[in-house]
Formats: C-alpha cells, structure tokens, sequence
C-alpha cells in the first residue's frame, strides 16, 4: 500500500501545463482542472467566414494585438446547420450555433509539456454534413486515460460548407467544409506542442459524416502527402453523396429561387449579402462534391483502385446502424421500398426492389413501441447498404493496396436500447470512446459507472488510444483482451466489441452474400444517378433473411474477458491507468 501511495502522489504533484498559452499570433487562457486535465475550449483557427470570405475557403485567423489574453474557458458556436429546423437550432445547455464557428476545443493531460510528445487524436465530427451534431464532447476522460491529446473541430455544413455552381468555383471556393477539416490538421499540426502534443503523431478520427470526409481525404492526398495525420479512424462510416459540378448547380439554382436571389445580376453577391439564416432550406441539398481538387472521384471508386494514402486505419460499423436513420413509422412494404430507392435517387429497377423485399422486407421482425410494423425491416436494409456493406468494400480496397486496417463490430447490448427497437445503434461507439458522460443526448445508462455496461468504456478507450499512440491498437490495449487482428480480403476478421464477449469473428457468409446483392447499389447511393428505374442487382444466393439482429450471427474465433480498469471496489485513479506497465501492477497491489 506504501507504494501505491507514492505512486498516486506522482500524480497530485505532477507540474502542471499552464493554462495560459502563446500561439504567436494569440495568447489564450484555457482552464486546469481537478481531474488532471487542461482544456482549452473555442480557439479559433481560422478567420471567421463571414461577409467576403461567405463560401471562400477558410485562412489563418488573425493575430490579437495589445496584449490581448483571450478566453478560452467556454465553448464558442458550433456551424449553423443547412435546416432551420435542425435539432441544434433547439435551445441547448451545451452549444450555441453561429455561422462564425472556426473554432478547436483541445483537451491534454495537465502534466504535459512542450516536450511531452504525446499522441493527438483530432475528432471530425458527425451530421449529415448538414450539422455539427456530435459537437462538444467532453474529451478530458479519453485524454487523461490514454495519456494523449484530444482535438475536435468544427467545420462548415451544408450551403454554408458545401454550396456548389460555377459562380462559387469563380468568385469563392469549392468544399469549404472539407477545407476547414483541413485547416484545422494544419493549425494542429502548427501548434499542438503547446500542449504537449506531438505534430508528428496525429491520428484523424471522425464519426459518420466526419468519417466520410476522412475517407475523401484518405483519397485526395494519395498522391501528394500533406503529413497532416498518420493514421484515421472511421466510426460508422458511410459514404457522402457526390454531385458533379452541373447536378450542384442544379441545388443552386435551388437557393437562389428560394432567396430570391435568381431576379439579381450577382446571384453569389447577393447570397454573401443575406442574414446567414436566410439561406437555411430543407428543400436545397449540398454535400461535398466533385471539385477537381480534394475531390476527383467517388470514394468507392478510389478505394477499389487502392488510390488513396497507404497508412494504417481502423474502420467499422454498429451492429444496428440503420434504426435511427430511417422513419420508426414505416408500416407498408411500399413506403420502405420508396425510401429505399429514394436511397439510390430512383436507380432501382422493378427486380431489384423485390429483391430487396425478398431479402429483408419479407423477413419476420417485432412490432417494438410507437413504431411502424416494417420500420425494423428496413433499418436492417439501410444498414446494410448505407454502413456495413460501404465499410467492408473500403477496406477490402485498404487490404487489397497493401495497408494495414482494422475493422469492428460494435455490438454492445443495451437493455433499454434493445426493449426500445433501436440495439447498438449509429455511431453509439462513440459512447465507449469518450465516456457516457461526456456525449451528447442521451445516451445508453448502462455505459454509466455503475451500469452493466461500464466495463466496456476503459476497453474501447484504451483500444483507441493505443492507436493514436502507436498506429496499432493492440500495444497498449487494456489487459486481459484479445489481440485485434487487421482486416483481410480473405478472411475479413473484425473484433466484436459486447460486454463479456469481445473477440474476434469473421463478417458471416450470410451478411457476405447480402452485401454481394447489393453491390451495384453502393455507388448509387453515393452517385445519383441520370438513369432511373435502370439499377439491376446482383442476383445472389444464400442471402437469407435478414434478422433484427443486423449482420447476424457472427462466427466466433476468440474471446476475451472484460476487465474494468477501475471499479467502485477497485477504485485505481485515471492517471496510474495511463503510465506505462504501472495498471498490471497497481491491480496486483491492491489484492495483497
């Protein structure tokens, strides 16, 4: 007991990293907190992109002058979203929305220094690209954990971050939301050892939309390496829709009709005029698109000519990633089917809709709680299609070019969750990832300390930081799990994250010939199509059913216990977890 007392003295007497820091062009004056943890939330990073620089690509922020400290002990706005009627535009505790919003929140272990060299993992969110919807999470827990620093970004949605026509390509810039993703690497890059991080040690994660547009740079810097990150992290991934230039101007000429702005001479002049809630629509769509620049091809089609940076990456799918992403009140097998081409932008033939309703519309399913009698049917469809399927065909193209990439299944069972319809839902990983308490909404009560389903947090934690430290997720990972063995063409293994069962499987034969069917159907979900009602799908056998529980039931290789690092009876302190060999021993100690 001597020594575990002087080792947690190590930590209550670790010199902490000031909270004032100089950037050269700023001074900034974050806050230490009790836990371990500096945080230094709202910097801005690039200038704010308004007036003029209203759909320009994003620049360096501007210098303060006179001594100026600026506060950096409050979130600042996070993107105004495409929708006026987006949940962020609700009154919320923890955001506020503004179309100025080039703002990092950074999160490091108070004992850091300039010197430290620590592993950063820069976070892009989630939303559609419609919203920042997974903004403000609190990354002071994986950060103290894993003994890393924690970025997160936020970056222009919708019009404001993706609007596209040739009077845009002329008097503005194309893409400006992946831009801003990638001004925020390079203000990371610049400035991170400031906090202790090390500028050559960046792992880029992001969530769905933020996972999509790391996918889109992973292609756009395979030939020309910025060094801006040495590995990515794809949490629930999908793949964003492309448009050409002329289906942009198409969403356009959608806005100006809208704004009124098609009766004026200089349609961009009169836009960047506008009260940035006036260009807000629902009826408008803009998403990243082809520019000839960060964007030259669809993701799918880079991917399978191994066209993109060769550097390790982790890549994988929840095991119900379509039940918050299609309508709960779908009740007829014509509505889901509706959805489903409307998926495809109508590329669907007759034959390729009965397939689908053969193979997941026909299947038996609960009726759970205020929800349509096909709503379960078609979430499996959509999860297929749009997640599980779209990830195994990246990293079948990441394998096949030689890189090596890990997948996952992220199965963890909620009772509440389960009871309600939804399971392991869309990007509910991200709760293992940073801590329950430290996401937004509401997130499952068995991720809390005393829930069921708490082990399985300090698991996916040191899983993640073992990467963003090491560039393999194995060396540091928590004691007494399995070993996570890289994704292959042939034998396309994931690591199964469950309480009590974590372990490797391989994806099923049955899941193997669904996403067989429904390959030709992947790029139109990604390219809308100029040939409705033309798409055949691959006629397939052994497709099955598909069952509520998504993939199916997976083929087990090995398993693993579930060891909770620290426990109401084993309380061990965040800070002895992350120094090197010291939890193996700390828990030895405490049994004596």
């Amino acid at each position: 007991m001597f020594i575990f007392i002087i080792l947690l003295s190590l930590c209550q007497t670790a010199i902490a990293v000031s909270p004032l820091v100089d950037l050269s062009y700023t001074k900034i004056q974050g806050t230490a907190l009790s836990s371990g943890v500096t945080q230094w939330l709202g910097v801005r990073y690039a200038a704010p992109p308004v007036g003029t620089l209203r759909f320009a690509a994003p620049i360096d922020p501007p210098a303060t002058t006179g001594g100026i400290v600026v506060d950096a002990t409050r979130f600042q706005p996070i993107c105004l979203p495409n929708s006026p009627t987006d949940f962020t535009m609700k009154p919320n505790k923890r955001f506020t929305v503004a179309e100025d919003c080039l703002f990092v929140n950074v999160f490091a272990p108070s004992g850091a220094t300039p010197e430290s060299k620590l592993g950063v993992m820069y976070f892009v969110q989630g939303g559609g690209f419609g919203s920042n919807s997974n903004a403000n999470f609190n990354g002071s827990d994986l950060a103290l954990f894993g003994n890393i620093v924690v970025v997160q970004v936020n970056y222009r949605v919708g019009v404001f971050g993706f609007a596209q026509s040739k009077e845009i390509k002329a008097g503005g810039s194309l893409n400006n939301g992946l831009k801003d993703v990638v001004q925020g690497l390079k203000w990371t890059k610049q400035h991170i050892s400031s906090f202790g991080g090390n500028p050559e040690q960046m792992v880029a994660s992001g969530d769905s939309a933020g996972a999509s547009a790391l996918a889109l740079l992973l292609a756009a810097f395979a030939d020309n390496d910025p060094g801006l990150f040495k590995g990515v992290i794809m949490e629930s991934p999908s793949v964003a829709t492309i448009r050409s230039l002329e289906q942009g101007q198409e969403q356009y000429a959608c806005l100006t009709n809208a704004t009124k702005c098609n009766k004026t001479a200089d349609t961009l002049a009169c836009l960047r005029s506008l009260n940035a809630t006036a260009l807000q629509t629902t009826t408008c769509q803009f998403n990243p698109h082809l520019d000839d620049d960060l964007v030259k091809k669809p993701s799918l089609d880079s991917f399978a000519a191994g066209a993109v940076l060769k550097i390790p990456t982790i890549a994988g799918t929840c095991t119900d990633e379509g039940t918050k992403n299609v309508p709960k009140d779908t009740n007829t097998t014509a509505q889901a089917l509706q959805f489903v081409n409307d998926q495809a932008f109508g590329a669907l033939s007759n034959s390729s809709l009965s397939l689908i309703a053969q193979t997941y519309l026909n299947a038996p399913q609960p009726v759970f709680p205020n929800s349509g009698r096909m709503w379960r049917q078609l979430a499996n469809a959509h999860g297929d299609f749009r997640a599980h399927c779209i990830t195994a065909r990246l990293q079948d193209g990441l394998a096949a070019a030689g890189t090596t990439t890990y997948n996952y299944r992220y199965a963890v069972l909620d009772e509440q969750q389960e009871a309600l319809g939804f399971g392991a839902y869309h990007t509910v990983e991200l709760n293992g990832v940073f801590g329950a308490a430290n996401t937004d909404g509401a997130p499952p009560a068995s991720y809390r300390s005393n829930g069921t389903n708490a082990a399985i947090v300090p698991i996916t934690m040191a899983y993640w930081a073992s990467f963003v430290k090491t560039l393999d997720p194995n060396a540091d990972r928590a004691p007494g799990t399995p070993e996570w063995k890289p994704w292959t063409v042939a034998g396309q293994e994931r690591l199964r994250f469950q309480t009590g069962n974590i372990g490797m499987e391989k994806m099923n034969d049955t899941q193997n010939a669904r996403c067989t069917m429904l390959n030709p159907m992947l790029a139109a979900v990604e390219v809308p199509t100029s040939k409705p009602g033309t798409l055949e799908l691959n006629s397939a056998s052994g497709v099955g059913n598909a069952s509520s529980t998504g993939p199916g039931i997976p083929q087990a290789q090995s398993g693993g216990d579930m060891p909770s690092l620290a426990t109401a009876a084993n309380p061990i302190p965040l800070c002895l977890q992350r120094m090197t060999g010291v939890a193996l021993f700390v828990s030895a100690l405490l049994s004596l």
